[in-house]
């Protein structure tokens, strides 16, 4: 893995869909509009109720947070509700050369973060049969509040693994903790 030192601020966008996006014309509009230097994530659609989705950017020196609005307008029929776009700023950026083949994103607002910066220190996945490799992860502190963490990992796992992977996440203790997890298939490019 190589750490990114060049991405500045990660963004995060939720938002629930009128329905669930059974066809893939919602995550097609999402991965159809790339912006930045950073390969575009798919659309994350969350474990716990597939009507809500997340997008996460990755944003270097000089890039727009602000959301597209060419992806805006035309996601606009397919939403029922936004809720505003979250900045984090990144404790670690790190990816491999190959694309992962599925995501997993985890956010809370809860949870104090200290304020000594997170040494990384990737090692060998590949320890024991339930280890996966590990193509990308982007953790981030929200900016302005002490509370709060975004994790973003992305793996290669098998497609035919991603539902048994689904299953196995603690959801029930997730919500109760206040993470919101979500999913999604898929190599950024």
């Amino acid at each position: 893995m190589s750490t990114d030192a060049g991405i500045q601020l990660l963004v995060l966008e939720e938002f629930r869909l009128r329905t669930v996006d059974a066809d893939g014309t919602v995550a097609g509009i999402v991965s159809g509009s790339r912006r930045g230097r950073e390969p575009a994530i798919p659309m994350l659609t969350s474990l716990n109720d597939r009507r809500n989705v997340a997008i996460v950017r990755a944003l270097h020196a000089g890039e727009s947070a602000e959301p597209d609005t060419a992806q805006h307008t035309a996601l606009e029929r397919f939403v029922s509700s936004r809720q505003t776009p979250k900045h984090y700023g990144p404790r670690i950026t790190e990816r491999s050369q190959d694309p992962p083949t599925h995501y997993r994103l985890a956010v809370t607002e809860s949870g104090i973060n200290d304020t000594a910066p997170v040494a990384a220190k990737p090692r060998g996945l590949r320890d024991d049969a339930t280890s996966t490799d590990v193509g990308l992860l982007w953790i981030g502190q929200p900016v302005g509040t002490y509370a709060g963490l975004i994790v973003l990992v992305g793996g290669h796992e098998d497609p035919s693994d991603v539902g048994a992977l689904a299953r196995d996440w603690p959801l029930p203790l997730s919500r109760y903790l206040g993470v919101r997890i979500y999913e999604a298939t898929g190599t950024s490019e």
